[in-house]
């Protein structure tokens, strides 16, 4: 599935950042550096695809909803804190969408 069929609309990014309020980076991280620029949504797979050809794996983003979904700023998205968070928003996206599902 390409960037482009999937993409986020404009009401998951609404609600996907009201929920997590701004960047979960420093929620996740309490020792992260000060958050830097304009809220992101960053997709998150439900695990990584270890062993995947590099080709594959970059056709293979998450699907752009609510269980795939965190918003973290500029900042975190491109200076690597993210991607080397996964396991930590693969862990809060669960929580969150648990507590929200059983409020």
């Amino acid at each position: 599935m390409s960037r482009l069929s999937d993409p986020v609309t404009p009401d998951t990014w609404r609600q996907v950042t009201t929920i997590d309020g701004g960047c979960v980076a420093p929620l996740i991280d309490p020792t992260v550096d000060p958050c830097r620029g304009r809220l992101t949504v960053d997709h998150v797979k439900d695990r990584p695809h270890v062993g995947d050809p590099i080709v594959k794996r970059k056709r293979r983003r998450a699907p752009s909803d609510l269980e795939h979904l965190a918003t973290v700023c500029v900042h975190h998205h491109l200076d690597g804190w993210a991607t080397s968070h996964r396991p930590d928003l693969r862990t809060y996206i669960a929580a969150r969408n648990f507590s929200r599902a059983n409020a």
